[in-house]
């Protein structure tokens, strides 16, 4: 939502809610800390009206009740069959036309909005997700309700952060605000939440990210407890270890889960892939799941929903051990198919329930072999759905919080940490990428982000590149590249042909032999001595992979190409400009604009700059050298202000100086301009044909 698509009273209430905020002039910290106060309300409450949106729906498909299974059990067997088909009908559609976000597990999702949407989330996902998931779970889909709590929190979050129009920086820490206040008001697990957040999605335990996080989600556990009870999810008996000398046998099963995890995730993105591969409409295949799911449901109603009265089952040790290792392959199909044809909803309850089931089963094994073990099910079936998420999410930490706080049992803390780790690690043996991170792997996108990585992904080579270098046409005879070298201090330039397009390069070290050969200086061309550049950079591509690019060649700059259908060169990029934003942006969190003190209460005040307008570095060409502003006349002909000149000092570097329309330009001196980009981009293509600029009339 913008500015503009908002009535005159929100513009009228956001304008006072800033005049109170300035009127104060708190920190960024202090006021982060406010903002996620609020969307830990909001993520607290979503998680509480998603809950009863799914008691709701399931009244209306099965009747009230927690445990499913008995529920199940009250109805005849077409009904079993007819429920998932049904809610295949009504969320196929929903998702597709409406928000196809909205599709699967959710935290991808969210994780591409953070890394590769500067955190926007379209408002429309969390509306749609809360009530496809819901729907989803009702109808007897095989899937949790945390993903889609973490979808929803997360949108809340992103939302409130476009209303107030924050930098993608502050939106990605709102993101993890909402994400965490819904774990924890699910799990009734305020650190958890937390953890959850912070070691999945922000990866940033800064105090600017780590502080607005942790106010979420103690605010939602509150709103949580407050509706809800402060009681664990599941409740379940004290538990206990016979003694020390058990720890390898939670070691060996945490290796055994790390196996189980792995075809986990391997079936489930198989099986999203054959449902691709099937020639039906999209908003259909949800339909031909829930047939498959209406089958099962016949033999297994354990696998219906959610599941968690079967895990509670597993945790009390009272279920048979032909059952659980039964269920650990049935819901593994069960959870694959639901989620794999396009319904909607979480995967931390399916790796609950399987690693609940596996644990069970090997508890179970166990008791039999080991003598004096009696209770063990209920022990390993916990340790056993604590490595399973552990594993899966590539988060063992936040699985022993989750659990530890979801049963209140620490005296399992030991078992818990250890199988965690030894399923994590089995796990990455096998394979490199988590549940969350394989769907991005499979499309060739690198999921390497987090606080470093979001701020050089936010910016582009357009942003900050040195417009219109100075460059040779391919053409020049040697004696005048000789000249530019020895009255320049650069150490290449970059040479193009006569539509301006990138030829080659040339170095000092390819002239320097050349100095002494006085009869080759009116013979030797330009393109007979530059070497191919092998790495270009376009307008449009971030700074991350500019930077890498730059570390793959140890070069000191790249040229920056129009694009790759009209491959002009239009400027330079150069590792001292990214580090430079970089560090800026670190020390200030601030947005790119003009930085005005304005006193002692207030250091870093920013004037943005309209959605359309931006602030560009500019060479000037040949042509204009010993031309003024005003004979250039860019206000008139491009509408662009000229904010100031740079002029080169004796050191090397750059200072700025106030515009003079009267004084000439000379050949050290570069333009900070500000314009619209459609103009700016004018002016680059005309400077790049030859310099000359359509003057109409000079600039007052």
């Amino acid at each position: 939502m913008t500015s503009s698509q908002a009535g005159p009273g929100f513009n009228r209430f956001r304008r006072a809610l800033f005049a109170v905020v300035e009127r104060f002039s708190p920190d960024e910290t202090t006021l982060m800390v406010v903002v996620a106060a609020v969307v830990g309300l909001m993520g607290g409450f979503g998680a509480i009206i998603f809950r009863y949106l799914v008691e709701f729906f399931q009244s209306m498909a099965l009747g009230s009740g927690e445990n499913t299974v008995a529920l199940l059990a009250a109805v005849p067997w077409w009904q079993k069959m007819l429920l998932p088909i049904v809610g295949g009908l009504v969320v196929g559609p929903l998702i597709h036309f409406l928000a196809r976000e909205a599709k699967g597990h959710g935290v991808p999702e969210v994780m591409e909005a953070m890394i590769f949407r500067k955190g926007v989330i379209r408002p429309a996902v969390a509306a749609v997700k809360i009530v496809a998931s819901a729907i989803t779970i009702a109808f007897g889909g095989s899937v949790g309700r945390e993903g889609p709590i973490v979808q929803i929190g997360a949108g809340l979050g992103s939302t409130l952060g476009q209303i107030l129009r924050y930098s993608p920086q502050r939106l990605r820490t709102l993101i993890g605000c909402g994400a965490a206040a819904g774990i924890a008001a699910t799990f009734n697990a305020p650190i958890a939440g937390a953890f959850f957040a912070l070691e999945i999605l922000t990866r940033d335990f800064a105090v600017v990210t780590f502080s607005p996080i942790i106010v979420a989600s103690v605010v939602a556990t509150a709103v949580s407890r407050e509706f809800l009870g402060d009681t664990p999810a599941f409740p379940v008996p004290d538990f206990s270890i016979a003694g020390y000398h058990e720890l390898p046998l939670y070691l060996l099963l945490g290796l055994v889960v790390g196996v189980v995890a792995m075809v986990y995730v391997r079936t489930l993105y198989g099986t999203e892939d054959f449902f691709e591969r099937l020639h039906l409409p999209d908003w259909l295949k949800p339909t031909v799941g829930g047939v498959v799911l209406g089958v099962l449901f016949l033999f297994f109603p354990q696998v219906y929903g959610v599941g968690y009265s079967s895990m509670v089952e597993a945790l009390d040790g009272e279920m048979a051990l032909r059952m659980m290792a039964l269920l650990v392959v049935v819901k593994l199909v069960a959870v694959n198919i639901t989620l794999g044809s396009g319904y909607s909803g979480g995967i931390f309850a399916p790796g609950l329930f399987l690693g609940g089931m596996l644990g069970g089963a090997f508890g179970a094994l166990v008791e039999l072999w080991v003598p004096g073990s009696h209770g063990a099910i209920g022990t390993f079936a916990m340790v056993g759905m604590c490595a399973m998420v552990g594993s899966v999410t590539g988060a063992p930490l936040t699985a022993i919080l989750i659990l530890f706080e979801m049963t209140g049992q620490y005296t399992v803390i030991l078992p818990l940490m250890l199988a965690s780790i030894g399923a994590a690690l089995v796990y990455r043996a096998i394979m490199k990428d988590t549940i969350f991170s394989l769907k991005f792997s499979r499309r060739g996108q690198d999921l390497s982000f987090g606080r470093e990585s979001a701020i050089l992904r936010d910016f582009h080579v357009e942003d900050i590149m040195e417009v219109n270098p100075v460059s040779i046409p391919r053409e020049q005879r040697l004696d005048h590249v000789l000249e530019l070298f020895l009255s320049h201090s650069e150490e290449h330039y970059y040479v193009v042909d006569e539509q301006g397009m990138l030829a080659g390069r040339i170095s000092i070290h390819d002239v320097k032999d050349l100095l002494r050969e006085e009869n080759l200086q009116d013979i030797v061309i330009a393109d007979d001595i530059c070497n191919p550049v092998e790495d270009v950079v376009y307008r449009q591509d971030n700074l991350e992979d500019c930077l890498l690019k730059l570390g793959h060649r140890d070069t000191t700059d790249l040229p920056v190409l129009y694009n790759r259908t009209h491959p002009v060169l239009v400027g330079l990029i150069s590792r001292r400009a990214i580090m430079e934003i970089y560090n800026r942006e670190v020390l200030q969190h601030q947005d790119m604009g003009i930085n005005l003190v304005t006193g002692a209460a207030r250091m870093h005040d920013c004037v943005e700059l309209p959605e359309s307008y931006k602030v560009q570095l500019f060479t000037p060409p040949t042509e204009w050298l010993g031309r003024n502003l005003k004979e250039l006349a860019l206000r008139p002909n491009f509408n662009i202000a000229v904010l100031a000149v740079q002029h080169r000092d004796r050191m090397g570097g750059w200072h700025n100086e106030m515009p003079d329309p009267d004084h000439p330009l000379g050949p050290d001196e570069r333009l900070i301009i500000v314009g619209e980009v459609g103009k700016l981009e004018e002016l680059l293509l005309a400077t790049r044909r030859g310099g000359q600029l359509p003057l109409e009339r000079p600039e007052t």
